[in-house]
């Protein structure tokens, strides 16, 4: 999901690309599952280390989704986990538990030797010695070790637990992966600290084709729901508002739980659901998930593909219009309690349009123009053709917005027109004047500089950082619905309103109708067509 910032505000919406998928059918009345497992990958993917900040952990298993524990292990200045490429000396001899390997690496570092319990699975341990930087180095220490033993390479899923740089235990596994939980924790719920984060449940930890370590928290789905939900949407709003957000994305986690297949989770980002963990849980929409308790909406006894974005700009989209599937509860319907007063501009030069369809491996020559070939009746952009002095390339539905990239980042949506070269356009918003030199005007999105007549003297106003400063002759004066021309700095202005995709529920719509005193129901009702929640 994709961060939206204005007036101080965070939003989040999901960013779906290009070719998404709808399942052919949703399972009907679907029991409701436990656990969902979420993909740290924000900060803990293919990781050179993770830091584990607790003092006292819980080690153990995921058996058939029962956590089996192992042993309870301490640490004044906690733990890391962190991959190897280490050879080692492993003891040919096969432990039922934890607890057995341990005496055994006791009694070899009573010997001198570096050794520690090895964990394959829950009831899988054998003895490590090392680790060593090459296999000659290794077979020097086999010799004198006094067992049966042999050399073991290095391996693509081995991972080393530490405390205090000291290696306390090794874990190697291609189908199960040591978990940790909280002990004895400060907080009233068990908590795993990881650097910065902090997350209720368990944190596994897994190693893939020899890459870093990626942490899966394993959690709750209702306690999943506490760090999304104000991830996605400010707490501060309307409590019929956060229902209706705690709904969609109950909805959503359950659909697309495994949504990184050959991974089994979901992820923490925007692809999927942003989701910050324990330290981003506020009481309000802790209060909007409890209230909506294992609550989901439904189409005709099936659950639905509950999509949802930050802006309509006026009116939502038919998923067709975006993708493929025409879905029955996903229709464009009006928006009239979203503020309309959010817009945005990006600009292009010619050679930018070039470079991006080079970088897409279309070449038509050097870019002459950009043509709007026609639009959805929600007013998005539906066709466009980009021509060249070499040929032309059409661009639909949702590669209208996706293929116009800025450091990586698309057009906040397909609701634009596009302001060329020697063409000018105005905008009407309503400017109080305060202050006696200088005056300072928020929430006016465009880039470069207006001029501007008025009485009283005021000659100039110019953008900087989202902000805009009228500077003027005289004291303070209120002027409403001043015409401001735009210069337009590039070839191609492209000008707009909305931020996503456009299909299901509009975030700052829900945030109006709320206010507008609807109730989560009647909100989730608007914006999926014949839906019903329970």
């Amino acid at each position: 999901m994709r961060r939206v910032t204005r007036q101080g505000i965070v939003v989040f919406f999901i960013f779906i690309v290009l070719g998404f998928y709808f399942p052919t059918k949703t399972q009907a009345l679907l029991d409701m599952p436990k656990w969902i497992r979420v993909g740290l990958e924000y900060k803990y993917k293919n990781a050179n280390s993770i830091n584990i900040k607790n003092q006292e952990i819980l080690l153990g298993y995921d058996i058939k989704e029962e956590f089996i524990p192992v042993t309870i292990l301490k640490s004044d200045r906690g733990f890391s986990m962190v991959p190897t490429q280490d050879y080692f000396i492993s003891i040919n001899q096969e432990f039922n538990t934890y607890e057995e390997a341990v005496l055994l690496a006791e009694g070899l570092r009573g010997h001198g030797l570096e050794a520690f319990p090895v964990g394959l699975s829950y009831s899988t341990w054998y003895v490590y010695i090392g680790g060593f930087s090459s296999y000659k180095e290794a077979e020097a220490i086999k010799h004198i070790v006094n067992m049966e033993s042999v050399i073991k390479e290095p391996d693509s899923t081995r991972m080393l637990m530490k405390n205090n740089n000291e290696i306390i235990a090794v874990f190697e596994s291609r189908d199960t992966y040591p978990q940790i939980s909280g002990v004895g924790s400060k907080y009233s719920e068990e908590i795993v600290e990881l650097g910065d984060r902090k997350y209720r449940g368990r944190v596994e930890f897994r190693r893939d084709n020899g890459s870093g370590i990626t942490a899966v928290n394993v959690i709750l789905l209702e306690e999943y729901l506490y760090g999304v939900v104000p991830s996605e949407m400010p707490p501060s709003w309307n409590m019929e508002a956060l229902k209706a957000q705690a709904v969609v994305a109950r909805n959503y986690a359950i659909l697309n739980m495994k949504k990184h297949q050959n991974s089994g989770y979901m992820c923490d980002g925007e692809h999927c659901q942003v989701y910050k963990g324990y330290d981003n849980e506020n009481p309000n929409t802790n209060r909007a998930v409890d209230e909506t308790y294992k609550e989901l909406l439904y189409y005709d006894n099936e659950i639905v593909e509950a999509f949802y974005f930050a802006r309509s700009g006026g009116y939502t989209e038919d998923s067709e219009n975006v993708w493929v599937a025409p879905l029955p509860y996903l229709r464009a319907v009006m928006d009239p309690y979203e503020d309309e007063s959010y817009t945005w501009t990006r600009a292009f030069d010619k050679e930018q349009v070039g470079e991006l369809l080079r970088n897409n491996g279309k070449d038509i020559g050097s870019v002459m123009d950009i043509q709007i070939n026609s639009y959805t009746p929600g007013g998005r952009v539906e066709e466009l053709t980009i021509i060249g002095t070499g040929g032309s390339e059409r661009l639909t539905k949702e590669s209208t917005r996706t293929f116009f990239k800025t450091n990586g980042i698309s057009l906040e949506s397909r609701m634009f027109e596009i302001i060329k070269e020697g063409a000018s356009t105005s905008e009407t918003p309503s400017l109080s004047i305060i202050g006696e030199n200088q005056i300072a005007i928020q929430n006016i999105n465009f880039d470069g500089i207006y001029t501007i007549s008025a009485d009283g003297g005021i000659e100039k106003m110019s953008l900087t950082n989202s902000s805009i400063k009228v500077q003027g002759k005289d004291g303070t004066k209120d002027i409403s619905f001043i015409s401001l021309p735009i210069r337009v700095d590039g070839d191609f202005v492209f000008r707009g309103k909305g931020q996503g995709h456009g299909v299901g529920m509009s975030q700052w719509g829900a945030k109006g109708m709320a206010d507008n005193g609807y109730n989560y129901r009647q909100i989730l009702s608007h914006y999926f067509t014949g839906t019903s929640v329970r």
